[in-house]
């Protein structure tokens, strides 16, 4: 995985963010609280969270080299660094005390980490009681096939190079199963994969 492989696949989504962000923010169903938003591909989606609803507090980051100085400059570009909070986070061992976040999201790097159940239970640690965590990626429920079919091919050729495997519905219920949430997590596959775990 390089550095300027995860930036492109960034770039390459940008039209796209608010499609997730959308479908996001429909299964928080809040406009209001505090949001993490982890990985290397992260970013995107909570500066169109931040623009949609700019009461949201958000804390975004990874520790892959470069990623924090990426994401920050992504933030200042948008105008909302007194809205999104950089930080280099090991999303195997998070910084933050239980019940922290309203919101959690990991979008897209759950497929090319093998920790995925350490992954899973991290963020649901941080999340409060009756939070949303999502794990996954897509494109956007909602999202127009005019947006999503001339970045298709470009899209898997990049994430072949970036190592990304292969996750069925089976496999992501299989993590859920895991990490002990499979009575509390759903699945939404509207183009893409997502794992939605509202903490009890």
């Amino acid at each position: 995985m390089e550095l300027a492989d995860i930036i492109e696949v960034n770039e390459l989504f940008s039209d796209l963010y608010r499609y997730v962000a959308k479908q996001v923010l429909e299964a928080y169903s809040r406009c209001d609280g505090r949001v993490l938003e982890l990985g290397p591909f992260a970013g995107g989606t909570s500066v169109e969270l931040a623009r949609q609803c700019p009461n949201l507090e958000i804390v975004i980051g990874d520790d892959f080299p470069g990623v924090t100085r990426y994401l920050q400059q992504k933030v200042t570009s948008a105008g909302l660094t007194s809205t999104i909070d950089v930080q280099p986070l090991n999303k195997l061992d998070l910084p933050f005390p239980h019940d922290t976040f309203d919101l959690a999201v990991f979008r897209g790097g759950l497929f090319f980490w093998n920790e995925r159940k350490r992954i899973v239970e991290e963020m649901y640690r941080v999340v409060k009681p009756g939070a949303l965590v999502m794990v996954g990626g897509g494109f956007g429920a909602d999202a127009p096939d005019s947006l999503i079919e001339p970045i298709a091919a470009g899209s898997r050729e990049l994430n072949r190079k970036l190592g990304k495997q292969v996750l069925s519905e089976k496999d992501l219920r299989e993590t859920l199963e895991s990490a002990g949430l499979g009575a509390c997590g759903s699945v939404d596959t509207r183009h893409g994969l997502w794992a939605m775990i509202r903490k009890g």
